[in-house]
């Protein structure tokens, strides 16, 4: 089953983080790059302790 996994995972790494994607407006990147830019960007909490 370990051995399932580990081919598992390395399929999925290649699949969303090396191959290139060649769907519209994707110009070649990665299914990640583009999952990852579209991230919104969340703002720092600044604690009461924390220093500007």
């Amino acid at each position: 089953m370990s051995e399932m996994q580990e081919d598992l995972e390395q399929y999925l790494k290649y699949y969303n983080m090396e191959r290139t994607h060649q769907g519209r407006n994707m110009k070649g990147k990665t299914p990640y790059e583009v999952f990852k830019k579209n991230i919104p960007k969340t703002k720092e909490k600044k604690t009461p302790n924390s220093v500007a």
